[in-house]
Formats: structure tokens, C-alpha cells, sequence
């Protein structure tokens, strides 16, 4: 079994999106064997409001249990703290995505710190979001910069019952947050933009292979071009690739 655990539903305000609803993006991944999947809301990045994206999310998978949803949270916007409340309780969400990068706040801010905080109390994981898509792909008046990882070991060791998932991770920047050995256990890198031949191998021998987890980024990235990388092209044994496809997500998620 596959489960994908960066899968997107909704539209991109600069790019077309195919497969976007529930049932076309199930489809989609079954092709390449992705029985499962955690979706977040596309739209909801570009909102002012980001917590209006989340019952939508919630409704449109509401009918597919296949689908976990991920809500999107801005820990700066005025009673975070009820909204989040409502993504773990009516709305039924296991984890929480944050794009800081989008929304105006750092990783060394005291907004992070709040929100593993709050997620820990409600038993929810939560997702930060490195980058939507490779720098050379924005729109020339919507240049956005990668989120800087540096402050996250810190915050990690200080909440370590929260599960992180790094997610839109690239080769330098995992290995380089898991570099001085001391990295929580608790922290996850998600491998839909681990580039390189052999990269999803280089990757999980830098950090861990407990740590790492399958990802499409699909719709905006073809479910095939991850399938690829960790079945094909990464020579890695039978065993870690069971833990990178769906062992180390089952983990997480308990």
C-alpha cells in the first residue's frame, strides 16, 4: 500500500489544475498504486482568512474516507486558537498545514511555539510548508522565498509529543536540519521535491529513513514523477521502502 501524504485538493491561483476534486484525484493516484492520501485545500494558501477553507475541505472528502484532510492554519490571524479548535472537533482533521512564508510570520516567531502548543493539547500534527513550488516556477510579481528551517530544531525539542511534517522539502535543506544528530524523532520530511538521482535514497541516509514520507504534491506535480523516484530509481531495500510508502505515515498518525 501507498499512502500519499502531501495531496492537494482545489485550485492554484497560477497554475490550471486537473484532477482536483476527490474522486478524479482517487483515480489519479490509483494509477501508481496511492490507496490513500492526507489533502489539504489549494485555495485556502491564498485566502485572508485561511480557516474559510477548512469546511469546504472537510465536506468535499466527507464522502471519501480514502482522504484525511489537513486544514490550513495562519497562527497570527486574530482567534486562531477557535479556529484550530474546530479542525480538531467538528471538522474531524488529524493535522494542520502552515505556509509562514505566505502569511507574513518566521519559524523563530513565538506564533510557532503557540501552535505546537495548542495542536499538542488537541492531538493534531502539524505540517509546515517549505514552498508551494520551486522558486523558478512563480509569478513575476508573486515571488515568494522558501521557509527558513533554521529556528525548527529548537521549537521541535521544546514540544516533542507534536509530530512536524516538513513538507515541499528539498535534498539540502533536510539533510541540512538533520545534520547535528540531535533532531527530534518526532520530526518528518515529506519527499515530493527531493530532486537528484538516487535522491529519495541520499535523503533517507542523511536523515533517517523512519523519517521520511511519501508525497506526490499532485495535483500541481504528477503522482507518477514520486512513484518514480522511490520505486524505481532509489535502490532502496524492500523494507524501507515499505517504511517510506506507508509504515512511517501509519506511525505518525498512531
Amino acid at each position: 500500500m501507498i499512502i500519499d501524504c502531501n495531496a492537494n485538493l482545489g485550485n492554484w491561483p497560477f497554475r490550471r489544475t486537473t484532477y482536483s476534486d476527490p474522486a478524479s484525484l482517487l483515480e489519479r493516484l490509483g494509477r501508481v498504486g496511492i490507496a490513500r492520501a492526507w489533502v489539504t485545500l489549494l485555495d485556502a494558501v491564498m485566502y485572508k482568512n485561511v480557516h474559510a477553507g477548512n469546511a469546504p475541505l472537510a465536506e468535499m472528502v466527507a464522502d471519501y474516507p480514502q482522504l484525511t484532510p489537513v486544514a490550513t492554519i495562519n497562527p497570527t490571524w486574530p482567534a486562531w486558537e477557535k479556529d484550530l479548535a474546530e479542525c480538531a472537533g467538528p471538522l474531524g482533521f488529524r493535522g494542520v498545514r502552515v505556509n509562514p512564508n505566505y502569511h507574513g510570520w518566521a519559524l523563530g516567531d513565538a506564533a510557532l511555539g503557540e501552535l505546537l502548543t495548542a495542536a499538542g493539547d488537541l492531538g493534531l500534527f502539524v505540517e509546515v510548508t517549505v514552498r508551494m513550488t520551486d522558486e523558478r516556477h512563480h509569478h513575476p510579481l508573486v515571488m515568494v522565498p522558501p521557509v527558513d528551517l533554521t529556528p525548527l530544531p529548537a521549537a521541535a525539542a521544546a514540544h516533542p509529543s507534536v509530530n512536524i511534517v516538513v513538507a515541499n522539502v528539498k535534498n539540502g535543506e533536510a539533510a541540512a536540519l538533520a545534520r547535528p544528530g540531535d533532531l527530534a524523532p518526532s520530526v518528518y520530511f515529506e519527499m515530493s521535491h527531493i530532486e537528484s538521482v538516487n535522491g529519495v535514497k541520499t535523503t533517507a541516509d542523511a536523515v533517517g529513513v523512519e523519517r521520511v514520507l511519501f508525497g506526490t504534491h499532485a495535483p500541481y506535480y504528477y503522482p507518477e514523477a514520486a512513484h518514480l523516484k522511490v520505486f524505481t530509481e532509489s535502490e532502496l531495500s524492500p523494507a524501507k521502502i515499505a517504511a517510506i510508502s506507508h509504515e512511517n505515515a501509519e506511525r505518525l498518525l498512531g
